[in-house]
């Protein structure tokens, strides 16, 4: 392929028992090559148009990403039905490892409030917590990486308490600002203002 960074080490590769870590991993790399969304089947017309125009063999390349970062077996296994289709190729892998089980959701929901953030990798882990919950959303349902409202607000005020010290200043501004809004906070918009703030004090220093 000419270029080792869209290949997972081999014990990243899709096994069978790790599909949840592989696809947050799949995803990142789709993303880099802005292939997801084609893969995803939401990708829009005209952009799409406007891709294929500058590389007409996406779809070529988007299948070709997904076969190699799986185990060999698993690749021929599912590539000989997917008739060279990224799309297929994901929803047949997606529908046999992705049982919406109870127990893959409390995996996540246990990786959510089990989260570190420490002062010295906190926007790491807070893009981390967010990921992890798009892929909650996701495992409750399919058409949906957005939490319920009452989830979001559980979890972003989980984030906020567990903010580092020297960052619960900005916490608890926040929460100012939202009750001055009348709005609940939710994380998305919580892990902005935090990284935000974040920025600001590294451009002042």
């Amino acid at each position: 392929m000419g270029n080792f960074s869209l290949e997972l080490t081999e014990k990243y590769k899709l096994s069978g028992s790790n599909f949840l870590d592989w696809r947050v991993r799949m995803k990142s790399i789709l993303c880099m090559k802005k292939l997801y969304s084609l893969v995803m089947g939401t990708e829009d017309t005209e952009i799409a148009s406007e891709r294929n125009n500058i590389n007409p063999d996406r779809k070529e390349l988007a299948f070709e990403i997904i076969c190699i970062n799986c185990d060999v077996k698993i690749a021929a296994q599912f590539s000989a039905e997917a008739n060279d289709n990224p799309m297929l190729l994901w929803k047949s892998i997606d529908k046999f490892y992705q049982p919406k089980t109870v127990k893959n959701q409390t995996t996540y929901l246990s990786r959510i409030f089990s989260t570190f953030l420490p002062k010295s990798k906190l926007e790491e882990s807070l893009n981390k917590l967010l990921e992890n919950t798009r892929t909650l959303c996701s495992l409750i349902d399919d058409n949906s990486t957005t939490p319920s409202s009452l989830l979001d607000s559980v979890i972003a005020m989980w984030t906020i308490i567990n903010l580092p010290n020297d960052y619960k200043t900005i916490g608890e501004l926040w929460l100012k600002k939202c009750e001055i809004g009348e709005r609940t906070p939710l994380l998305k918009d919580t892990i902005e203002e935090i990284q935000s703030c974040i920025q600001r004090t590294k451009e002042n220093i």
